[in-house]
């Protein structure tokens, strides 16, 4: 590790390997604490490589807790990092590409720079979070998504806990997120705090073997980054189809959407959070809709239930006027409440 540091304070990155021999270290607690913060300090102070991304994902996989799911799992989560003041768009739209026919292994985890997590507000929305993975897989197989807390698959993490809280910053950890997806999803669709972000994940996603992704990064109404495909701006994307990867700007006018005001989505609490869902899946119209049908197009996309974006805005928009979707989410939560984990 002390060789490592040395290498970063040169401003030299590191391999794969490198990184890879460090963070297990760091998941098995052999880095003392002055350590672990410098090397997560001096990680922060520039983007990370491909190669570091890749090495640290390869690390943590080696010890999540697994959850068994089909082969077309998909995951929506986020790297968050920006701040967000907007309601769980991501989180909304996995209920609703589940009620799609989308099967969606939800990672996700409490807030740390938003204003509230998908944990937090699954929990408001009366899904119990911490459900065993019996459970978690038996949502799956019924209702075709689940939840899953990240500190109960990355139970190593606890290691780094104190450090990340004590930094006050972002960190490399906020990138793994959606590359340690505890069901070993290989379609995703990832939001990102910067556009420099969308095409290192996106290149980290293919190296790690990713069949299909979507990282995007959309703007705002003060042109602020966000984690999500916006209606309120541009958003930049890279898409990773057949081994290629393209870059992509979409414009929300391109899919047939108006352009909206993000402030009209902003939230100030789980709470506030989990009421704009209900209202949403109730079948309100209005700008938190939009969001949700251009984000469940994306994730819809992702899991190759659609060729085209209006065409899966098209599905979203029946799934919730239908009440599907605010079905799933009811069941969601009877059977993570439950104790029986059916055959």
């Amino acid at each position: 590790m002390i060789e490592l540091l040395r290498k970063l304070y040169r401003g030299k990155p590191l391999t794969a390997v490198e990184v890879r021999t460090a963070f297990e270290q760091i998941m098995t607690g052999a880095t003392n604490p002055v350590q672990l913060g410098a090397f997560l300090a001096l990680m922060s102070s520039r983007q990370p490589t491909v190669e570091e991304l890749v090495g640290a994902a390869e690390a943590m996989r080696q010890f999540v807790v697994p959850v068994k799911a089909s082969t077309d799992v998909i995951d929506t989560c986020g790297a968050g990092g920006a701040g967000s003041r907007l309601f769980n768009v991501s989180t909304t739209a996995a209920i609703v590409a589940a009620a799609c026919g989308v099967t969606v292994a939800k990672h996700g985890n409490m807030a740390v720079t938003s204003r509230s997590g998908s944990a937090d507000v699954l929990r408001e929305l009366g899904v119990n979070i911490s459900a065993p993975v019996e459970l978690q897989e038996r949502c799956l197989r019924e209702i075709r998504i689940a939840f899953c807390y990240a500190p109960q698959h990355h139970p190593a993490m606890k290691h780094v806990v104190d450090a990340r809280k004590a930094l006050g910053f972002p960190t490399i950890f906020n990138l793994m997120g959606p590359l340690t997806n505890p069901a070993g999803a290989r379609r995703q669709l990832v939001g990102v705090p910067s556009v420099e972000l969308v095409p290192l994940v996106a290149a980290a996603l293919h190296r790690l073997g990713a069949q299909r992704a979507m990282v995007a990064c959309g703007r705002d109404s003060a042109a602020s980054p966000m984690c999500e495909l916006s209606t309120s701006g541009p958003t930049v994307m890279c898409l990773l189809e057949s081994d290629e990867i393209k870059n992509v700007t979409l414009n929300p006018a391109d899919v047939g959407l108006e352009l909206t005001a993000s402030g009209e989505m902003e939230i100030n609490s789980p709470a506030e959070s989990a009421a704009l869902i209900r209202r949403v899946l109730a079948g309100e119209k209005g700008p938190a809709r939009d969001m949700v049908l251009l984000n469940t197009a994306a994730a819809l996309w992702v899991g190759k239930a659609i060729k085209a974006l209006p065409q899966g805005i098209t599905r979203a928009a029946q799934a919730i006027d239908s009440g599907r979707a605010a079905a799933v989410l009811e069941q969601l939560g009877q059977i993570t409440n439950s104790t029986a984990a059916a055959p």
